[in-house]
């Protein structure tokens, strides 16, 4: 998927990502602050922070975090957003995820949430994570995950890149298992969440048009089996709901 792509869906709606409760909170970002509250840091950096979210739990762990994404007005909604919530620690960079302009092993945690199923390479991105972070450091990931049903993976990147043409692809624990082994990170930690989506928040955030939304809808309903189980569509205080699973996975480059 094109950066300017990227940047003309995720650009204009910058301010709506900072007010989203899916990446504003979450149980997969509380057990992220969990994992690295156990290792000092000196200095962290977020891959395509969006509304910077993750920067922000970043922040009182760390004695400078780097905030970082490809959409120049998701950087300005982040640094207000860090502003406004009293972190004067953070430093802002645009770059594509894969193409970093930091020197070999400069920080000592990096975090992405949310965003390499728009990567066109999860691998590439994950070795320059491994090049940057120093040896002996920490990079966690959390993103959205498929189960491992081929029929379901496709199936649920269908469903994605029909609300959103940015969506690159969603894989499953076992693809993260082979990226992470492939990079050369030791895996620490993985864990799965179910997230419940508000299905008319989730169309609203692309600007879906109506049409579109009535063929996700059917999507959701009529979907195969396994792909049914991990969406889970229903009706919750009349509004439907479906589920998206997220995956954190956590892993450290050798200390020699």
């Amino acid at each position: 998927m094109t950066n300017e792509l990227i940047q003309a869906q995720f650009g204009p709606r910058a301010m709506d990502y900072v007010r989203s409760s899916v990446y504003a909170r979450g149980e997969s970002l509380g057990a992220l602050l969990a994992r690295l509250q156990r290792d000092p840091i000196r200095l962290a950096l977020d891959i395509a922070t969006g509304g910077g979210h993750t920067a922000l739990v970043l922040s009182p762990l760390a004695k400078r975090v780097v905030a970082s994404d490809i959409t120049g007005p998701m950087l300005r909604v982040a640094r207000d957003w860090l502003a406004e919530n009293g972190a004067e620690n953070g430093l802002f960079c645009q770059h594509d995820a894969g193409l970093m302009p930091f020197p070999e092993g400069t920080f000592d945690v990096v975090t992405c949430r949310l965003a390499p199923h728009h990567f066109a390479d999860v691998g590439a991105f994950l070795h320059s994570c491994v090049r940057v972070v120093r040896r002996g450091g920490c990079v966690a990931v959390i993103d959205n995950v498929t189960p491992p049903e081929p029929l379901a993976v496709r199936f649920i990147n269908a469903f994605e890149r029909l609300r959103d043409r940015s969506h690159n692809f969603e894989h499953s624990l076992p693809d993260w298992e082979a990226f992470f082994s492939t990079a050369g990170l030791r895996i620490e930690h993985r864990q799965q969440f179910r997230t419940p989506i508000d299905f008319g928040a989730y169309c609203d955030r692309m600007s879906v048009p109506e049409r579109t939304r009535t063929r996700l809808r059917v999507m959701l309903l009529q979907a195969p089996a396994a792909a049914r189980a991990a969406l889970n569509p229903r009706e919750v205080d009349g509004r439907m709901t479906f589920d998206l699973g997220e995956l954190l996975i956590v892993g450290r480059r050798a200390a020699r």
